[in-house]
């Protein structure tokens, strides 16, 4: 029990200090020269079912992850979330450095990865 309130403590913390880190005025408008430009028709998107195809395959898998339940993630499910590209891994968690950050430390914790 202890593990799992040390654990939660640690996200809370980690996700705490990514969204107060603020660069710059967030309401300030952007001057018309750093304006991004159009991107071109060639631009690669991602298909979330590409990024979901192997982690369906285990079972539990993303469930155990996106509620913090390490003890349950399996070493094929470290292996497959870890392996995935960065671009997959913000498709699949809504704060994906937290998540992937935190991942890695309970494969590495268990051996896994």
């Amino acid at each position: 029990m202890q593990k799992m309130l040390a654990m939660s403590m640690i996200a809370l913390i980690i996700m705490l200090s990514i969204f107060i880190q603020i660069k710059g005025n967030d309401l300030a408008p952007i001057p018309s020269s750093a304006a991004p430009e159009p991107q071109s028709d060639n631009q690669f998107f991602l298909d979330p079912l590409t990024c979901i195809h192997d982690v369906k395959t285990i079972p539990k898998c993303m469930d155990a992850v996106l509620h913090f339940r390490f003890k349950q993630v399996t070493k094929k499910c470290c292996y497959v979330l870890l392996s995935l590209p960065e671009s997959c891994f913000g498709v699949l968690f809504p704060i994906p450095y937290v998540y992937h950050l935190l991942l890695k430390a309970a494969c590495k914790y268990h051996h896994y990865y």
